[in-house]
């Protein structure tokens, strides 16, 4: 069986669509958990309600096993990595048979009807492979990934120090650009819908909680590299990705920048094993990156209030 987690953050009619338009066309057996995180709980009751359930305690003893669908609720907002882990720990609980594990961002398309079932099934022919994500597109049908190899420390420092002038396009190839378009072993795929055998995840200690935001999909990679897995790009089956719809919803750039640093930190020291001259540019090019940053929310925040005047 096949579990379905879909982390949801002040999300309301994005969930509805998704569940009812695009999971539905889901048809192998199969549970979907909606965890409904840093919103007050009622926000997860109208989820529940809009769709027929009602809302599921996290600790509760017992559930209804016959339903394919429960929403769980969390009122402090657990990023990306505690929120999936969340919802991984209780469909465990209830559902032990659960073999495999899809997670899913709220904003997706499936553009291949049956591509749950194509991934499991393609999954099931490698078992040396521990995580598998499909062809992912967005509204200007330019590909989100896949990344074959891992970003050097060295770019990152190049990154953080020039990025606050020059923009993130700078450094994104042309959206035109050739890529290599073949099934096969890769770095990362996207994390907004990416499957994976139970067994590997468990084995890999789950997403590594000290994350919130960023970085997940690469620590991810190395924690299932060492427990032998690998993560595989099939992009024989495709999905869309309607981009942004989670970072829009925080509006301090200065707080996203923290956190994707909070996450380079961790994945260069812990995950990577960097040397420390290279750790001590690393830090020395994020405060600087945040200073930059912190000028350019300070200098838009006037203008928004000289505009109110």
């Amino acid at each position: 069986m096949t579990g379905i987690i879909v982390l949801v953050y002040k999300s309301y009619e994005q969930v509805l669509r998704y569940v009812s338009q695009e999971l539905s066309k889901v048809g192998c057996e199969h549970r979907v958990v909606i965890v409904d995180v840093g919103s007050p709980l009622a926000s997860a009751e109208r989820i529940a309600t809009a769709l027929g359930t009602a809302v599921t305690a996290i600790d509760a003893a017992t559930v209804d096993r016959s339903s394919g669908l429960f929403v769980i609720h969390s009122p402090d907002n657990l990023g990306y990595a505690r929120g999936n882990n969340l919802g991984v720990q209780f469909l465990l609980r209830h559902f032990p048979e659960t073999d495999k594990l899809l997670f899913s961002n709220d904003d997706i398309e499936l553009l291949t009807p049956d591509v749950v079932e194509q991934l499991g099934a393609k999954l099931d022919e490698m078992p040396a492979v521990g995580c598998i994500g499909p062809r992912v597109i967005d509204l200007n049908e330019h590909d989100q990934g896949p990344e074959y190899e891992a970003t050097t420390v060295g770019r990152s420092i190049l990154i953080n120090a020039l990025i606050p002038f020059v923009g993130a396009g700078f450094f994104s190839p042309p959206a035109s650009a050739e890529r290599p378009r073949e099934a096969g072993e890769a770095y990362i795929v996207g994390g907004c819908f990416h499957m994976l055998r139970t067994a590997d995840f468990l084995a890999a200690s789950m997403f590594d909680a000290r994350t919130f935001l960023y970085f997940e999909e690469e620590i991810l990679s190395e924690r299932l590299r060492r427990v032998g897995k690998a993560v595989y790009y099939y992009p024989a089956v495709r999905i869309r990705h309607f981009v942004g719809n989670t970072t829009s919803k925080h509006r301090s750039n200065l707080a996203l920048v923290k956190t994707h640093l909070a996450g380079q930190w961790l994945y260069y020291r812990e995950y990577r094993h960097v040397p420390w001259p290279a750790l001590a540019a690393l830090k020395l090019s994020a405060w600087l990156r945040l200073f930059l940053v912190y000028l350019a929310d300070r200098k838009n925040a006037l203008k928004r209030r000289a505009n109110q005047r």
